[in-house]
């Protein structure tokens, strides 16, 4: 609007001065020649002003790079003139993508003396759905004293912002072993952590600090391997992510994945609250893998891998678990989070008994992956589901095993906070 009503001026001055300069040379006058000359180079000098101000301008961004959904977000720009002129009528323009109104103008009515800056704050809301954004380019534009015209600037200063899905606290955690104190047998039990009493030497995984690296059993061996120290009192919660591809259904915020991402987000969310050391792993088209951790910024790390999984692995879940179960630490608490409810139960039952047999206490989330929109395939029929259902639950009660089943029709907002969410199987 405003560009609109500048550019109408300026025509109104260049006709202005155009008419006078044909009177002129029709009346053969010169003052009205000196007039329009006049006019002329006064709207030369204010083109050249607004380029001249412009020249001497940056600005730059600064802002923390996540937030959760609906968060309000303060951006701050810093407007630095590092010319000798005094800047009058700076705008910057910045797009927050994150937001529904993605664009955004601040206006610095000057003046901006010369080897000075001045902050700028402009505050928004993550009104889109949790991934990852892209946040500018910038636009710097600045105009003469009259405001005729405008010199624009584009700076390529492009950051990703992650936004992670709302968090709810997951009802029931703390009697799944999340505690923020252990029992006598299980503070006496070494378990692998960053103390400084050694515990021994295992395989590299991804994620290990390479500082870890025990050089004479990597000669040894002829593979890396790492060593290990113990960790005292510190709760250890292990979550297993069902990627598999043959479980995507519905869209949006009523799929599988939305589900899925946003179940072990409140999981991860919650341990990680009560203190607890927390670990993430999953098998996609790329592995989930975040390795144990304590922590606000840990927990930040988990949030932003997990909001890049997608649906498009090859591996069972329980093959993930049985891949990774030796290095789960007695007294620690597994949580498995599958997509569908037909998993195989004998392999489920055996994988139950593998984890109690190493003091390692389970829980299971199943999404019904049936009761949402079909993709790829047909939905299992109603009675299949129920009878698949009504087997699981029996298979985790008897057991002994707390456990769920999470619907289409369940909103995790007011689901995942039930006191009752794990009375069903447990």
């Amino acid at each position: 609007m405003v560009a609109s009503r500048t550019e109408a001026y300026r025509r109104l001055l260049y006709g202005g001065l155009g008419f006078v300069s044909l009177l002129a040379l029709a009346l053969r006058v010169e003052a009205l020649a000196a007039l329009a000359a006049g006019g002329f180079a006064l709207l030369l000098v204010a083109w050249r002003e607004a380029r001249g101000l412009l020249a001497g301008l940056t600005v730059s961004r600064e802002l923390y790079p996540s937030a959760f959904e609906d968060d309000e977000v303060a951006v701050t720009l810093r407007l630095e003139n590092r010319g000798r002129r005094t800047s009058w009528l700076a705008e910057i323009g910045d797009s927050f993508g994150p937001a529904v109104a993605d664009r955004q103008a601040m206006l610095d009515p000057g003046p901006l003396h010369g080897a000075r800056r001045r902050r700028l704050t402009y505050r928004t809301a993550c009104s889109r759905p949790w991934g990852i954004y892209a946040v500018g380019p910038l636009t710097l534009t600045a105009s003469d004293p009259f405001g005729l015209f405008h010199a624009e600037r584009a700076l390529l200063d492009v950051a990703s912002f992650a936004v992670y899905p709302r968090a709810w606290p997951v009802a029931g955690l703390e009697k799944l072993g999340a505690r923020p104190s252990l029992s006598p047998e299980e503070v006496a039990s070494p378990r692998a952590g960053q103390s400084l009493a050694y515990l021994g030497v295992r395989d590299y995984r991804p994620g290990d600090d390479l500082r870890r690296i025990h050089w004479p059993a990597t000669a040894r061996r002829g593979t890396p391997a790492v060593k290990e120290h113990e960790v005292d009192l510190v709760p250890y919660f292990t979550l297993f992510v069902d990627l598999h591809r043959s479980h995507r259904a519905g869209t949006g915020l009523k799929s599988t994945l939305e589900y899925v991402v946003r179940t072990s987000v409140c999981l991860v969310w919650t341990a990680a609250r009560r203190g607890d050391l927390v670990q993430v792993l999953g098998e996609g088209s790329r592995s989930l893998l975040v390795p144990p951790g304590t922590g606000a910024l840990h927990a930040t790390r988990a949030l932003y891998e997990l909001i890049q999984v997608q649906q498009d692995g090859s591996r069972e879940l329980l093959d993930v678990v049985e891949d990774h179960r030796a290095h789960l630490p007695p007294g620690s608490t597994a949580a498995l989070l599958s997509a569908t409810l037909f998993v195989d139960l004998g392999r489920l039952d055996e994988t139950l008994a593998a984890l109690r047999a190493r003091a390692v206490r389970p829980v299971v989330l199943l999404v019904h992956k049936d009761s949402f929109l079909p993709i790829d395939r047909r939905a299992a029929p109603r009675e299949e589901s129920a009878e698949q259902a009504r087997a699981v639950t029996a298979l985790l009660r008897s057991r002994g095993v707390p456990g769920t089943i999470l619907a289409a029709d369940d909103e995790l907002e007011a689901t995942l906070p039930r006191p009752d969410l794990f009375a069903e199987a447990g």
